[in-house]
């Protein structure tokens, strides 16, 4: 039951009583308003038609009883008609709402289609810029590919020769240490860069590819460059260079006779003498504000340019110790020239008019001097003078005065060394002379103090039985960690020899390519192998450019370092590394990048780690490991596809899955592990053989080098040098001496070469010990006794000459009797070969028989036998000196006995029965040595004619720059005269 009261008991007429649910509340009042009376029965037409009502029309017209109210027919029209008017609303207001449905819908539709369209076009767009891209990826690798497959890389190959290879390991070119030269330059500045050391060559017309730079290392403040080239350019280049000025630096060129690693210790022929001296100079003293200001201009000024010098500029410091107010803030500039004016030093010094002073200069007569050093040469030497170098008198523009002087000997460029050194000479303004004469057959090597001491009684077993022929000097200076080792001598082929050894000794012990890890060449790695000393007494050095460690000291030592090194090798191999990825590689690893990895090297080798920074790859293991990851980031830069799925096989295992799949240039895929196998094998060159061995296409070298660790590509190229040079037996040959590597070029017109490492001499169209004088034939001749003999028995039988019965000399016959007398006195019959006692028995032999002494018919009538001494010798010339000679004397001077020749023998001039066997081989020889000095004449006239014309353009070039810089000194000087005059005051007269 509610709250709510029952309206229908509030009337008094609810029907449900007690069971309502409304409440029921006080009764209904009873209406208390009187009963009104029922209204009255209503007449025709007063009460409204229904149907006319509901309608408007009535069935029963005018007879209806009710009324029809023409009102109500309005009403129901005006609602009939607004309800008309409503529905046609309604129906344009649904019709307009389809139509705008039916936009909608259109919009939406074309919408649709727009969208569906523009991802449709973006769809071809995406894929024509991914077909752009694979054709860009793919021109590229092409490009790529064309690029590495001309390139070539070049090498020091066995320390000696310089070998450019080509795609597949070819040998594309070979300049072997005979053919070549090793170049030091010294006072390089520590900024050179490679380039500008080349363009010193190439400007000079050597082709690049003819030069290989070993190495650049600072020493004293300078950087020295070694470069290897042919010796005939280098030698030449580098004489032309010599003193060249680069960055306000001299140059010093040592070219040395070969490119191993220990080299001549001068730049020239040991026969030149070099003499130097200062030029006449002037010394000026210049003041400024401060000793700030002075000190700036100390490094701003030094090494400049003034009046045509290369000053050398320092803060002043008072002679004796004497104390100036201004010497603190003076600068001293010596080596300007004897006549620079005031004015110049003034404006050079950028300092005031008067703050300039000059001190007491080095005067004497330049061109007097420069002649009394000629003549003091020529006087000292004589004939053994060949030929004269004579620079300026005037100095260059360092003030330096350079002669040299070629001598015959290096014994006579000495006698006149000894004569200038610690001498000071009047007419140089009593100065010393600096002279330089290389030794004769001296080398020079440096070693780490520490491989010295590791290897010191090693050196001392070195020692030469004939210090004279070939010694060992050591010299350890106390502020220096190298020690120098000098290899001197008189005998150049002792010197040789023990300079082979010194250089084996130097090289120390390669280890195996497979100890070898790259950390060893800095941090840690160094600091252990720079521990091995202290731990083995071996010294050890990792060698970066050949991949090796190298071991230095006693066999027992090196065997100690050996096994540490290789222990620790291990350890790095299997310590833990990492790398980041960048974004681009993340995808290629998670897909098949990682799985590589743990194919090659294990399951637990290599993790990917991926983060909200850059993902990182951690790897285990060494140097293989590291080159397999090196690969997979490159591939995964370039994304290149993966190849194997194109249904391709390896062209060396046929499997149609293939493993870490690696593409070549040529377009085709091999396995990895198939393609280092091919690759490391010894056939050269190494062709793609896809296409059943039909593609032959070089591998290229870069390709080469990212699957092979450098250890393993620097063994490569080694081994394809040696196939090279026994693959071409017929153009290289190795020297003929022991433990020596050099390779010579064979040369069929027989030219004599010179080892430059052990100065063996070998022909190098027989590839014998060298013979002069000789040809090859006659050389073979010569060492062979058999096939001497041979050649004797047949001309002896075509010539009828017969070997004497007591000295086996042969003899032959012109004409004359049968009897012959050997000039080792021995009688014989000429016909039977019989030696007989005396010429007596000789006659009685042949006319007993042979029928007579001479060759007559065997029916002719017997010959009496001459009689024998009838007629007397000729007198012995040399009897009457030795009459004069006491008698033991005379028996020992005296010529041996001389038969007597029968009567019938040849006459005197004819009785030499020993004939020459090889005079048109000795005429061929001595024909030949006369062409080959005219040769050589020739060659030396043109070179002197060279270096003459290059002197005349030399000084040529000189006077036109001093005439320049004097015409610019005229014009300068003239420039501040005017100044002047226009800066004086002008005279002011007033006439009053």
């Amino acid at each position: 039951m509610t709250s709510r009261p029952c309206k229908f008991y509030a009337q008094g007429r609810c029907s449900y009583g007690d069971r309502c649910k409304f409440t029921h509340g006080a009764p209904a009042p009873a209406p208390t308003s009187p009963r009104q009376p029922s209204s009255p029965r209503l007449k025709r037409g007063e009460k409204p038609c229904k149907a006319w009502r509901d309608t408007g029309n009535c069935p029963k017209g005018s007879k209806c009883f009710f009324a029809h109210d023409p009102q109500v027919r309005e009403d129901r029209l005006r609602r009939e008609q607004e309800a008309a008017q409503a529905e046609i609303q309604r129906q344009a207001a649904e019709a307009e709402a389809e139509l705008a449905r039916q936009e909608a819908a259109r919009v939406a539709q074309e919408a649709l289609e727009a969208r569906q369209a523009a991802a449709r076009q973006a769809r071809l767009q995406h894929e024509a810029a991914q077909r752009a891209r694979q054709e860009q990826i793919e021109a590229q690798r092409a490009e790529t590919a064309r690029r590495e497959a001309t390139r070539t890389f070049q090498q020091l190959v066995l320390g000696t020769s310089l070998v450019t290879y080509g795609a597949g390991v070819s040998i594309r070119s070979v300049v072997t240490g005979y053919e070549s030269c090793r170049i030091h330059i010294r006072n390089l500045p520590l900024d050179a860069k490679e380039h500008e050391i080349f363009a010193l060559f190439t400007q000079q017309g050597i082709e690049r590819n003819r030069l290989f730079l070993v190495d650049m290392k600072p020493f004293n403040g300078r950087l020295e460059a070694t470069l290897i080239t042919t010796a005939e350019e280098g030698s030449a280049i580098a004489i032309g260079l010599e003193d060249i000025e680069f960055r306000s630096e001299r140059l010093q060129f040592e070219v040395s006779e070969n490119a191993s690693g220990m080299g001549a210790s001068a730049s020239r022929d040991s026969d030149t003498l070099t003499l130097t001296w200062r030029a006449p100079s002037s010394t000026a003293i210049a003041t400024f504000e401060t000793e700030g200001v002075a000190r700036v201009k100390v490094q701003a000024l030094n090494r400049q340019i003034c009046g045509g010098r290369r000053v050398h500029v320092e803060m002043s410091q008072p002679p004796g110790g004497r104390v100036f107010p201004d010497t603190h803030r003076s600068v001293k500039i010596a080596g300007l020239p004897p006549l620079v004016s005031h004015e110049t030093v003034v404006e050079f010094a950028g300092t005031f008019l008067h703050g300039v002073r000059f001190l007491k200069p080095l005067q004497f007569n330049a061109d007097y001097a420069q002649q009394q050093v000629e003549q003091q040469v020529r006087t000292l030497a004589g004939h053994d003078l060949l030929s004269t170098d004579l620079g300026s008198a005037d100095g260059d523009s360092d003030g330096k005065v350079t002669v040299k002087f070629r001598f015959s000997s290096w014994d006579a460029a000495k006698r006149v060394e000894e004569f200038f050194t610690d001498k000071k000479l009047l007419y140089l303004g009593n100065r010393n002379v600096w002279s330089r004469l290389p030794n004769p057959h001296q080398y020079v090597l440096s070693v780490p103090s520490q491989q010295y001491d590791s290897q010191r009684r090693l050196w001392d077993e070195l020692a030469s039985p004939n210090p004279k022929a070939a010694s060992i000097k050591v010299f350890s200076p106390s502020n220096s960690s190298r020690v120098q080792i000098r290899v001197v001598g008189e005998d150049k082929q002792a010197v040789g020899s023990l300079k082979v050894r010194v250089e084996n000794l130097a090289g120390g012990v390669s280890l195996p390519r497979d100890i070898w890890h790259r950390s060893l060449k800095w941090g840690p790695g160094r600091e252990f192998l720079d521990s091995l000393h202290e731990l083995t007494g071996a010294f050890a050095r990792a060698d970066g450019r050949l991949c090796v460690v190298k071991v230095f000291g006693d066999p027992a030592a090196v065997d100690r370092a050996r096994e540490m090194v290789r222990e620790e090798v291990e350890r790095l191999n299997a310590s833990e590394w990492s790398i980041f990825l960048k974004k681009q590689s993340i995808r290629f690893f998670v897909q098949r990048g990682l799985a590589a990895l743990k194919e090659s090297l294990g399951e637990d080798y290599a993790r990917l780690e991926i983060s909200r920074g850059p993902s990182k790859l951690i790897v285990r293991g060494g140097e293989d490991a590291r080159q397999l990851v090196d690969r997979l980031v490159t591939e995964s830069l370039q994304e290149v596809p993966n190849r194997s799925a194109d249904g391709a096989s390896c062209p060396i295992c046929f499997d149609d899955d293939i493993a870490q799949p690696v593409t070549l240039g040529c377009n085709h895929t091999y396995c990895m592990n198939c393609l280092r196998h091919y690759i490391s094998s010894d056939t050269f060159p190494l062709n793609c053989i896809g296409n059943d061995a039909t593609c032959d296409v070089p591998i290229a070298l870069p390709a080469i080098q990212r699957l092979l660790r450098p250890p393993q590509v620097q063994e490569l190229f080694d081994t394809a040098y040696r196939r090279h040079v026994e693959q071409h037996a017929e153009e290289f040959k190795y020297c003929r001496t022991p433990d020596c590597e050099q390779v010579y070029r064979r040369n069929t017109r027989g030219v004599t070469v010179t080892c430059p490492s052990c100065f063996a001499k070998v022909c190098s169209a027989c590839d014998e010990a060298a013979h002069e004088g000789m040809t090859c034939a006659e050389r073979r001749l010569h060492n062979d006794p058999g096939e001497q003999e041979r050649l004797n028995d047949e001309w002896a039988q075509q010539s009828g000459a017969k070997r004497c019965p007591a000295c086996s000399v042969w003899i032959s016959k012109s004409e004359g009797c049968n009897h012959m007398t050997c000039r080792c006195g021995a009688h014989m019959c000429w016909i039977c070969v019989q030696q007989f006692g005396s010429a007596e028995e000789t006659y009685a032999h042949l006319s007993a028989a042979h029928g007579g002494i001479f060759d007559v018919p065997a029916d002719a009538a017997p010959v009496p036998p001459p009689r024998y001494g009838l007629e007397p010798l000729p007198p012995d010339p040399y009897q009457d000196l030795l009459d004069l000679v006491p008698p033991p004397r005379a028996q020992r001077m005296a010529p041996p006995p001389r038969a007597p020749f029968a009567f019938g023998a040849a006459p005197p001039q004819e009785q030499n029965p020993f004939m020459p066997m090889n005079m048109q081989a000795l005429e061929a020889a001595r024909e030949r040595r006369e062409a080959e000095a005219r040769e050589r004449a020739e060659a030396l006239r043109i070179y002197e004619q060279v270096l003459r014309d290059e002197r005349l353009r030399y000084a040529e070039i000189q006077r036109q720059r001093q005439i320049a810089e004097q015409r610019l000194e005229a014009e300068a000087a003239a420039a501040r005269q005017r100044q002047q005059q226009q800066q004086q005051p002008r005279g002011l007269c007033i006439i009053m």
